[in-house]
């Protein structure tokens, strides 16, 4: 005669490992989602730090002189500056712009564009205090008002800067002296 001997089963059941499996995912949403603003949080400074630079960069470079257009490709090839490329993509158009070869005096000016700006990153950039003396003339989003630190009306206001950086991507316009 056979003898059947039930031996104890160890293990999990399949809802317990439905109700694990649920936990992880909700902390993996919630891991994702606070990795998602770290980096925009990162690429937002990165850039902050990348302009102060280019500024600072072209204005050691063209001390003195006038009439540079080609900003950008000079301060790569000098060494100054290892690449113009953007955290958020693309490139940032370094350019001078106010300067003549026959001017007297006239103040070289170095403008910065960056386009496709997320609304959050254009809202921190425009909020950012870039100086009231020094290098810094003023910052504006393309279709929008002027700030300039001459005026007192850089940095911007919560407020402002929510409605310039209303409704999508946008481009900024720095400009340096």
């Amino acid at each position: 005669m056979v003898k059947y001997v039930r031996q104890a089963q160890s293990g999990r059941s399949m809802i317990e490992m439905l109700g694990v499996l649920a936990i992880v995912g909700v902390l993996s949403a919630g891991g994702i989602a606070g990795y998602s603003m770290a980096m925009q949080s990162y690429k937002t400074s990165a850039l902050i730090e990348k302009i102060n630079l280019l500024a600072q960069q072209a204005r050691i470079l063209y001390e003195g002189q006038y009439d540079n257009a080609a900003v950008g490709t000079e301060l790569i090839r000098s060494g100054m500056v290892t690449d113009l490329a953007s955290p958020f993509g693309g490139v940032l158009d370094v350019t001078s712009e106010g300067a003549s070869a026959s001017a007297v005096k006239q103040e070289f000016k170095v403008q910065t564009n960056l386009s496709n700006i997320p609304a959050e990153a254009c809202i921190k950039l425009l909020q950012t205090d870039w100086g009231t003396t020094g290098v810094f003339t003023s910052i504006q989003v393309t279709g929008g008002t002027e700030y300039t630190s001459a005026a007192g009306t850089s940095p911007v206001s919560g407020e402002t800067a929510t409605s310039q950086c209303s409704g999508g991507n946008k481009q900024i316009t720095w400009i340096f002296k």
